[in-house]
């Protein structure tokens, strides 16, 4: 009896010992205001932790980093934190303030709202800890990277600091003009970052100009870069909206070398073109192949739609108005919210073909 009592005792010691410890950051529920006049009277930041509904890895960031024992206890003594959802009340309006567009996003603000900085996405416990005890003490942050690159301006590594630092921001412009020094500054790319430097400098050109001449010339410097797909995407579709055709193509046939199953892609060029008319025999070809590879029938249904708007853009009235009906047929036991673009659509197609047949 003594030794199994031994034993149970010596099995729940070792539990003990191996289960983590855990901790509690303790979120305001309320307004940002209200986290604000605490913070001021506190003399503390406000950490606002921007969420949504749909966030997987907000769930993950309250799973394993704010439910570590140091990382709740470093918040709870040094900030004032918030939860603020993205896409609801206040929410919206503060997520654009900040310039948030990706989630979790948290946005460490002084108590008059100006930003200290910010972490993106999921981070782990340790280095959360690190980034926030930082942001707290004032080091790393877009401020004291600003005060030291005055004073050391052709330092590479504070020019790409502050590049991310902006690209954080969704600020392209400010980005790339860091970008840009860190190219001057290390054109033998000892640091490594000049394919990434590259790219964000061509992609905000892109932006201000709608010229996509840099982005092409980046896609034929480093063409096996895991950025070529999205600068290429980029490319195709700004052909699409000029109406060029001829390169609307080759640019998405390149793309498609590199992902020759990507039915998402393949359905938003077929989009594209039946909006702007352009390339429809194209389309109609690359949104069947796009059904082919749908494996959902939410998807199915929505790469049908897009080949019926195809062939109303084409003058086949009929076979859209037989396409968009197998769309629905897919969609039948949908919620009335997802099924009224398509109903929205049939109406229209069928109203195309009463035209046609009252021409007759």
């Amino acid at each position: 009896m003594k030794t199994r009592c031994l034993l149970q005792w010596s099995m729940i010691l070792a539990v003990v010992i191996h289960y983590p410890v855990l901790g509690e950051v303790k979120f305001l529920k309320g307004p940002l205001s209200e986290a604000i006049t605490r913070a001021d009277a506190e003399k503390k930041p406000v950490m606002i932790d921007f969420i949504t509904d749909w966030c997987r890895w907000c769930d993950t960031l309250d799973l394993h980093t704010y439910s570590d024992k140091n990382v709740a206890e470093f918040v709870n003594s040094n900030l004032v934190p918030i939860k603020i959802d993205a896409e609801k009340g206040e929410g919206i309006d503060i997520a654009k303030k900040y310039g948030v567009a990706a989630y979790p996003t948290i946005v460490v603000i002084k108590s008059n709202g100006d930003e200290i900085d910010r972490i993106l996405g999921y981070v782990p416990a340790e280095p959360f800890l690190k980034t926030i005890t930082d942001y707290v003490h004032g080091r790393n942050t877009i401020t004291s990277l600003q005060a030291e690159l005055e004073k050391n301006p052709n330092d590479a590594t504070l020019q790409y600091a502050l590049a991310e630092k902006f690209q954080d921001r969704n600020n392209a412009a400010k980005a790339a003009v860091h970008f840009q020094r860190v190219l001057a500054l290390d054109p033998n790319n000892s640091l490594g970052h000049n394919e990434e430097a590259q790219y964000a400098v061509a992609l905000s050109t892109f932006r201000s100009s709608k010229d996509p001449s840099q982005l092409i010339a980046f896609v034929d410097q480093y063409p096996k870069s895991e950025m070529v797909r999205q600068a290429l995407a980029t490319i195709w579709r700004s052909y699409i909206k000029s109406k060029d055709g001829e390169n609307a193509r080759k640019y998405f046939l390149k793309t498609m070398v590199i992902l020759p199953n990507d039915a998402g892609l393949m359905n938003n060029y077929a989009w594209g073109c039946a909006e702007e008319k352009i390339n429809l025999e194209h389309a109609s070809e690359v949104a069947q192949k796009a059904i082919e590879l749908a494996t959902k029938d939410g998807d199915r249904a929505s790469y049908l739609d897009t080949y019926a708007t195809v062939e109303f853009a084409r003058g086949n009235v009929e076979k859209a108005v037989t396409l968009e009906q197998q769309a629905m047929d897919l969609l039948k036991d949908a919620p009335p919210k997802t099924r009224k673009p398509y109903e929205e659509s049939m109406a229209k197609f069928k109203a195309g073909s009463t035209a046609a047949k009252l021409k007759q």
